[in-house]
């Protein structure tokens, strides 16, 4: 239920409406929100929408004593005007909300205008067990759902002062607690706020001199961040004679610890298969994941000026999840020369379970069987530094202390800390550390700079992080405040760092943050087999905890559980007591709860019926993309339907299938159902909770299921179209890697790139061949089994301007990524700039005829928007093949429309009427044919089934000859709507007997 409470004054006063309209352009991500606990303690920081959930002894940070209060505060962008209502799930306290100074949580609808307006939230706790709130809201076009965060920002005027003293406090508290500070500095054993940091435990290194070269060892306690710039060990040996003796004496200890030094590997002989099993790691490196974390050294130097070239928009404090880091919520490791380090058959076994060497997790368990681990550590040990010499150095002429140098170094791993931080076991007993470092509570008092935080440590008396200015400061300021405080338990906290402390956000994204960046997704699906190459992205974590069932998540984060097996982009196993948490954690993030029950509908014969149909062929056509109960479909795999109530929530699921665009953009996953209706209009009224309760009945029946129409084992991979039209999402040649392939009874098909929102081209004959997709690695377009008969002209075709203004410039739009054109393959292959199309998802109707939704927000100088569903099918004659394209248009303003129809190399010509090429603005009305020669003999002709009055058509000059035939509808005094229907004909030769006859059709 909702319960509400009058917003604090001063929180109105600060966030009155402005005075100006707020551009987007200022806005960073998120609200500012700042919990208080009913003292003095208070902690502020962005959140990317208004949702908690607290257990009864749990705050928002460990710092607080509890939670009293929460203000959010920021703006919101109401991106269409109309009436909106908002609720909320509210436990244990009241919410208040108010957008543009009004209150609107009151339980009925509000009417918002469009643009960016104040927006604060504010809960104040009630006494009690728990607390949860999660602001919900519901408006034009779309059903109730958690606020999105792209819906949020906030100026930086709206940061308190607090702001920028936590997020360096928060900096800081990451890296006290990855360089394991409190493992030399103890805290007093009554320090309730240190008991709440990570500990960190360093790699095991009883065995580390058969792991790695002793030349290697050497090189590495030399200088560890030269090899790695982000590793967090730190220098401990000094530039002097005294220091090379010492580190001598400490590999001589660990080489005889581990029976002796690790024999340098032998250049292996030339061989196919040497050469086969490299190839192979490379593939694996990318595909499973390893790109995505780590960096090779060939690639530093492109990296580096990359990052040069390229500013990043936020600084390290905007990111909800980057923890203050510089790189943000996703950065790169250096693995450094690996082929120097150690030898491929070492590296194999540490890759097939390296949480055994490291338990802290920060290097995952890959799940790797043998052959792909030595395929791997191959790959990566072709990389070696010629200056690393991996033999044990010369002893140096000192005497060492001790009496051996093994025996030295044995003294010094303990005096230097280093069994502080890791385990060291020698005759099978650990060494205990012994060394005497100040106490937590005394570097806190010490002045700031000093030891470990100094300019520039004296490596033989502290240990040197080489930490620049910044991050110094931040633990320093950590040192001074964060500190101090309750020590509460803070299972949201926790979740949040941990996305920053394991990389999630280098694979996955969420609330707009992180996941793998373009140019490696498109290598990864080069290399990856066909079952994948789809989208090798893993699935986007914004909502996540309200997706997934709680034990599902659990599964998959430590129990090495998937839905898509058959990915080989592996979930990285981090064990249990590094991420274990997370499963309930994230819910809390999210304001709602954890929930593993399953949703159970009734099982009555008729309901299993009704979604058996609409799963079926005959039905949504669920199978061209799922598969059912093991056995694979056609198409791009996506996940097995028959566990998804295993998996998911049932209220996520609705959801999913009513606006999944909403929930993850880009998906292809279509538009089941539209303001709560089906397309199949005989099956339960056409009603869309009772269909999706329907489907989930069926599919709860499990592997045992009856398979749905158009289900059963793949017999080949020819595609054929009966009696309803085949819809196929795959690769397609000029149809990009978001292409729709559809095939209508009666020999004609279409393409549609959903990456520039248009139709491409159609094709006479079969349908499909999908081999090519699934053949080998994969990844390559479908064969055409058929030729084309009509090619849309290059570049998106709807266009936008003022009222009286010429047509856009559609032959620019050619090579314009802002339309969905494909980057150039050659670096950089990135666009920063904004997009002028979007693609909001197709349908199909009963028929199984699919429905294509975009819009267009006009670049062209307007800022209009214009929403077109274009239907695209069949047209029937003897004489030639024909396409339709039924236009439904939702234009947002008054601007004039236009519609790119076709182009032609040569003079066009009409039927019906005359046309004057030579006049300033050649034109001719609607109910004229349009003639554009093509190669050779043949013609296109182009007729308007239906369009509104006033329409015409107009002929642009293209740049370098040839002419655009282009329909301008009529001007409008505001925004409207409207239809307009296209055919368009393939004559094979330009001839009046056929031309004559098509007119008769």
């Amino acid at each position: 239920m909702t319960h509400r409470y009058t917003l604090p004054a001063a929180l109105l006063l600060a966030f009155a409406p402005a005075a100006r309209a707020v551009d987007p352009s200022e806005l960073k991500p998120g609200l500012v929100a700042t919990y208080h606990d009913g003292g003095t303690a208070a902690v502020v920081r962005l959140e990317p929408t208004v949702a908690v959930t607290l257990g009864e002894k749990e705050t928002a940070h460990p710092r607080l004593g509890g939670t009293t209060s929460v203000e959010w505060a920021g703006q919101i962008n109401v991106v269409r005007a109309g009436k909106y209502t908002f609720a909320a799930a509210v436990e244990g306290g009241t919410l208040a909300v108010r957008v543009g100074g009004a209150d609107v949580l009151t339980g009925a609808a509000v009417t918002l205008a469009g643009g960016i307006q104040p927006f604060e939230a504010a809960f104040r706790r009630a006494a009690g067990p728990a607390a949860r709130v999660e602001l919900r809201w519901e408006g034009p076009g779309f059903r109730m759902e958690p606020v999105p965060h792209m819906f949020f920002g906030h100026l930086p005027a709206q940061r308190p002062p607090a702001f920028a003293a936590d997020a360096a406090s928060e900096h800081g508290r990451l890296r006290f607690e990855e360089m394991a500070c409190a493992r030399c500095h103890k805290p007093a054993a009554d320090d309730a706020m240190a008991k709440t940091l990570v500990d960190r435990p360093g790699p095991n290194l009883t065995a580390v001199g058969k792991r790695a070269y002793a030349g290697w060892l050497d090189a590495w306690l030399a200088d560890p961040k030269k090899h790695r710039p982000h590793t967090t060990m730190p220098k401990l040996f000094a530039d002097t004679a005294d220091g090379t003796a010492e580190r001598y004496a400490v590999v001589s200890y660990l080489t005889a610890l581990a029976g002796g030094p690790l024999d340098p590997v032998r250049p292996p002989l030339i061989s196919k298969e040497y050469v086969k099993s490299t190839d192979a790691g490379k593939v694996l490196f990318h595909v499973t994941g390893c790109a995505a974390c780590h960096q090779l050294p060939e690639a530093k130097k492109a990296a580096r000026n990359d990052e040069e070239d390229e500013k990043a928009p936020l600084q390290p404090d905007d990111y909800y999840y980057a923890v203050g880091a510089t790189a943000g919520s996703a950065a790169k490791y250096l693995l450094g020369a690996v082929g120097s380090k150690t030898k491929p058959e070492t590296l194999a076994e540490y890759l097939k379970d390296p949480l055994k060497t490291a338990p802290a997790g920060r290097m995952p368990h890959m799940v790797l069987e043998s052959k792909d681990a030595l395929d791997l550590a191959r790959y990566l040990c072709r990389t070696t530094d010629d200056a690393i010499d991996p033999k044990m150095p010369p002893a140096p002429a000192t005497k060492p202390a001790g009496g051996s140098w093994a025996a030295w170094g044995k003294q010094l791993i303990v005096s230097k800390g280093c069994v502080n931080c890791h385990a060291v076991e020698d005759g099978g007993k650990p060494l205990a550390p012994a060394a005497a470092f100040p106490a937590l509570a005394d570097v806190r008092k010490a002045d700031a700079g000093k030891g470990c935080l100094a300019a520039k440590p004296d490596a033989g008396k502290a240990p040197d992080y080489k930490l620049d200015a910044r991050e110094s400061g931040a633990v320093a300021a950590f040192l001074k405040t964060g500190l101090d405080g309750a020590g509460s338990t803070s299972p949201v906290h926790a979740a949040r760092v941990s996305l920053k402390r394991f990389n999630c956000l280098n694979c996955h994204q969420r609330d707009g943050e992180g996941g793998i960046p373009l140019e490696l997704a498109e290598q990864m699906r080069l290399m990856e087999k066909s079952e994948n190459a789809d989208d090798v992205r893993p699935p986007v974590l914004t909502g996540v905890g309200h997706k997934a069932r709680t034990s599902w998540l659990a599964g998959v984060l430590t129990q090495g559980q998937r839905a898509r097996p058959w990915m080989q982009l592996r979930m990285p196993q981090y064990g249990p007591a590094n991420v274990g948490h997370l499963p309930t954690a994230l819910a809390a993030l999210e304001g709602t709860v954890p929930d593993d029950a399953v949703h159970k509908e009734p099982l009555t014969k008729p309901t299993i019926a009704a979604g058996r149909t609409v799963v079926g062929k005959s039905g949504m056509g669920c199978i061209s993309c799922h598969d059912i109960a093991g056995i694979p479909n056609t198409g791009t795999r996506g996940p097995d339907l028959s566990t998804i109530n295993q998996r998911v929530r049932y209220d996520w699921y609705v959801r999913w299938l009513n606006q999944p665009l909403r929930m993850a953009p880009g998906t292809r996953m279509p538009q089941a159902f539209i303001d709560g209706k089906s397309p199949l209009a005989t099956i339960l009224k056409g009603e869309g909770d009772a269909q999706a309760a329907a489907v989930w009945a069926y599919l709860s029946l499990g592997q045992g299921l009856p398979l749905p129409d158009g289900m059963e084992p793949p017999k080949g991979l020819t595609l054929a179209v009966k009696e309803r039209p085949e819809v196929l999402r795959t690769f397609l040649k000029e149809g990009g890697n978001r292409a729709v392939a559809v095939g209508y009874p009666g020999g004609v098909s279409v393409a549609f790139a959903a990456d520039e929102c248009k139709l491409t081209y159609a094709w006479a004959g079969n349908f499909l061949d999908a081999s090519p997709v699934w053949d080998k690695r994969g990844g390559n377009p479908a064969k055409l089994l058929g030729p084309k008969f009509w090619t849309a002209p290059a570049g998106h075709p709807w266009g936008l301007s003022p009222a009286g203004a010429a047509p856009p410039d559609f032959a620019a739009r050619a090579t314009n990524p802002a339309f969905g054109v494909p980057l150039p393959l050659e670096p950089p292959r990135v666009y920063p700039g904004p997009r002028a199309v979007a693609f909001d998802g197709y349908a199909l109707d009963k028929y199984g005829v699919p429905t294509f939704r975009y819009h267009l927000t006009g670049p062209d100088g307007t800022g209009a928007t214009l929403s077109v569903a274009e239907t695209p099918g069949p047209l029937k004659s003897g004489i030639a093949p024909g396409v339709q394209r039924r236009f439904a248009l939702d234009a947002a303003t008054a601007d004039q429309a236009w519609l790119l129809a076709g182009s032609t190399p040569k003079a066009p010509r009409l039927i019906g009427a005359d046309l004057d090429l030579k006049a300033a603005s050649p034109s001719a009305p609607a109910t004229a044919r349009v003639i554009l020669p093509a190669d050779g003999e043949r013609v296109t002709v182009l007729e308007l089934a239906d369009a509104p009055p006033g329409t015409e058509w107009r002929f642009v000059p293209k740049p370098g000859g040839g002419w655009q035939a282009v329909v301008k509808l009529p001007p409008a005094a505001g925004p409207w709507k409207g239809t307009l229907v296209l055919h368009a004909w393939a004559l094979p030769r330009d001839d009046e007997a056929l031309l004559k006859g098509l007119a008769g059709q």
